[in-house]
């Protein structure tokens, strides 16, 4: 297999991105306000009207995710940047499910 002269450079663009985040926003206050609002609104018994709720709430987290802000600016053992990233796939992963469900 041979890969591109410039193969992981959109991911490592994309990770530095996240790094230099400097919205208002902490990571763990939005990941918060995620899983309040999927255990309000998708909880394990569901109806129509509370998933149609958790649709527009899941799409204002989505908005309010381009404000995080990241503190550690470090390669090194950046748990910060880890939860920025881990939060982006939640939401992702949270928008799907009401969608799907």
């Amino acid at each position: 297999v041979k890969l591109p002269a410039n193969a992981g450079e959109a991911t490592i663009a994309r990770m530095d991105k996240i790094r230099h985040c400097k919205g208002a926003i902490p990571t763990a206050e939005l990941r918060r306000e995620l899983q309040v609002s999927m255990q309000k609104y998708a909880p394990v018994y569901r109806n129509a009207e509370d998933l149609a709720k958790g649709k527009d709430v899941v799409v204002e987290i989505m908005k309010k995710y381009k404000d995080v802000g990241i503190q550690d600016r470090s390669m090194v053992w950046n748990t910060d940047l880890i939860e920025t990233l881990e939060l982006e796939n939640l939401i992702n992963q949270a928008a799907q499910e009401m969608y799907a469900a």
